[in-house]
């Protein structure tokens, strides 16, 4: 388990991205659990700051066709009190929890396809260092909060087996972390893109768990 540590839609919406040569291939599933604490913002607006730049840099290592899917009102799940739980005791909740959905909903186990929690606060509020999120690297769940907009790209990159040892600051005008960088510094500003390292270990992960 990995965690970012931070200073300083099945109706409700479903965005799909075909790719031309992707028509054969099989889809990348994200199940995205919006917790009730974020009944404020829209489905559309969560995937507009927190997922889209996600979707549009995983264009760019695979052809496979991308599904992010907002499920909302949950019982058990995103109504879950997380307030005062550990970010690993959240995680292993919801992991049991979502895995209960996906046999009541039919739905065949598969590494290509990812369940995150997304809550509005951060986790274990009685450190010094709160966590944005914590994920079962390379497996199938995660949780994220809203503490940073590359908080669910870190976690979601975790799923797909991207490293913090892999992770880089790059300079694109100014100083930026790639979506894994472990500890986030306030000065830095987000690359959005995970760095070529990462980049390959997700092509790997993906190509092996598709074939």
């Amino acid at each position: 388990m990995t965690a970012l540590r931070p200073l300083g839609i099945l109706l409700a919406l479903l965005f799909t991205l075909y790719l031309p040569s992707a028509t054969a291939a099989r889809s990348l599933v994200v199940w995205v659990y919006a917790h009730d604490d974020l009944a404020d913002i829209s489905d559309a607006q969560l995937n507009k700051d927190y997922f889209q730049h996600w979707i549009d840099e995983m264009r760019l290592i695979t052809n496979h066709p991308i599904e992010v899917i907002f499920e909302r009102n949950v019982p058990g799940i995103t109504d879950i009190t997380y307030s005062s739980m550990s970010a690993a005791s959240l995680l292993a909740m919801f992991s049991n929890q979502s895995s209960d959905i996906d046999h009541q909903r039919e739905r065949s186990p598969s590494y290509l396809n990812k369940s995150i929690l997304l809550t509005k606060e951060p986790y274990d509020k009685s450190e010094s260092g709160l966590l944005a999120g914590l994920a079962y690297v390379k497996q199938t769940t995660a949780i994220a909060s809203l503490a940073t907009f590359v908080a669910p790209a870190h976690e979601l990159g975790h799923l797909f087996s991207a490293t913090h040892n892999d992770a880089e600051v790059n300079f694109n005008g100014w100083f930026c972390e790639t979506y894994t960088f472990e500890t986030r510094l306030s000065l830095r500003s987000n690359c959005y893109r995970y760095s070529d390292k990462n980049r390959q270990n997700i092509a790997d992960y993906i190509n092996y768990y598709s074939s």
